[in-house]
């Protein structure tokens, strides 16, 4: 292949993949539900990875509809259980988005969880003190309040969730959340969502 056309083919994949990748980033959302493990990892786990679905619905006084997104997280602690870090990828029919996390756990007992979580992504943020208690062996039920961004608007949201160990590293989650888009009272979403996770 002569010089001059090998450079017009490079420059021409280069063009391709920048506007691949832009058209890709501009469609970026954030997520709509929590999921990541309120209580942390589970003694002797060091990894967990999971996938999630949630429902939205339109808020009460708008014309809109209803909407879906999925969730797939990658969510590792740091040797002394202190610091936990997650990749967060959450998407819809037509978008997709790339962040991160980063979780200190303020509060580690034997029935009882709390900390501190920052996430960032392209076109979203988030921060939330998420709260757990171990009802029976490594089941908890939690809270994950939380301050976000919905478009250009913030909002505030309560997850409440179900996490069930169904067997070894093998976890179930159920969550509700109820969120208020720029803090509007009449701006009020509820989100529904199930994920499943496996802690290695």
């Amino acid at each position: 292949m002569p010089d001059g056309t090998r450079l017009e083919w490079l420059s021409s994949m280069v063009s391709r993949r920048s506007l691949w990748l832009l058209v890709l980033s501009c469609n970026a959302c954030g997520p709509i539900a929590s999921f990541r493990p309120a209580s942390g990892l589970m003694p002797e786990r060091r990894l967990e990875v999971g996938a999630g679905i949630a429902g939205v619905t339109p808020r009460p006084y708008v014309d809109e509809p209803s909407a879906s997104a999925g969730q797939l997280w990658l969510s590792g602690e740091l040797d002394d259980h202190r610091v936990a870090l997650s990749a967060i990828t959450p998407f819809d029919d037509d978008a997709i988005g790339v962040g991160g996390a980063m979780r200190i756990n303020a509060l580690r007992t034997d029935r009882v969880f709390a900390g501190v979580e920052g996430e960032v992504g392209y076109l979203w943020f988030g921060l939330s003190l998420p709260l757990a208690v171990r009802v029976v062996d490594q089941s908890h039920l939690y809270a994950t309040p939380r301050l976000f961004n919905w478009g250009r608007d913030l909002a505030f949201g309560v997850p409440l969730g179900l996490s069930l160990r169904v067997y070894e590293g093998y976890v179930l989650r159920a969550e509700w959340q109820r969120s208020w888009q720029d803090f509007k009272y009449y701006n009020r979403r509820d989100h529904y969502g199930a994920a499943l996770a496996v802690q290695f």
